[in-house]
């Protein structure tokens, strides 16, 4: 089953680790914590077909959505999608433990990131036994819970989900990278 909706510049910099020297390099160019052409990234996402891809399995409890957030902020440091992009994995992650099988006893759920030249999609595997997800649900102005969807379709250019209760759903989102 494929669920699909469509919705109608910032310097690039590699954070520095602890551990880097920030003098500059002996080229005097920009050190580890410079900006970075986005050619150079550009050129390092096209050697592999499709794109880059990134996964990680994260325990079913609430208090690893914060670390699905920084695993993709870290992954899209040099990213113009970066905090979108966090947001809607930690919205997508704290859905999966909420509302399906993920959050029970040794459940678990996966982060997947995957980056072409043109788009930044973030997909959020759960194990299944919940709700289905629904985008376009209604929700009362005073409601408390029930956005997280609605803030996805609202950052994302389009998104969507596969799978059934039984084997798990993949829900996904895509940024398409702004031309310039």
């Amino acid at each position: 089953m494929h669920n699909i909706t469509e919705r109608a510049n910032v310097p690039l910099l590699i954070p520095r680790q602890h551990e880097q020297d920030p003098s500059p390099s002996p080229c005097g160019q920009s050190g580890p914590s410079g900006p970075v052409l986005r050619e150079h990234i550009d050129a390092m996402i096209d050697l592999h077909p499709g794109g880059l891809t990134w996964r990680r399995t994260f325990p079913g409890t609430l208090d690893q959505v914060p670390r699905a957030r920084h695993f993709t902020r870290y992954l899209l440091a040099d990213s113009d999608h970066r905090h979108d992009a966090e947001l809607i994995a930690g919205e997508l992650a704290a859905n999966a433990v909420r509302h399906t099988a993920s959050g029970r006893p040794k459940g678990t759920f996966i982060v997947e990131l995957t980056r072409t030249t043109a788009t930044t999609t973030i997909a959020v595997y759960d194990c299944g036994w919940g709700g289905v997800p629904r985008f376009g649900r209604l929700f009362g102005i005073d409601a408390e819970c029930g956005r997280g969807l609605a803030i996805v379709a609202a950052l994302a250019d389009q998104f969507g989900y596969e799978g059934n209760e039984e084997i798990g759903h993949q829900v996904w989102a895509r940024m398409v990278q702004p031309s310039g």
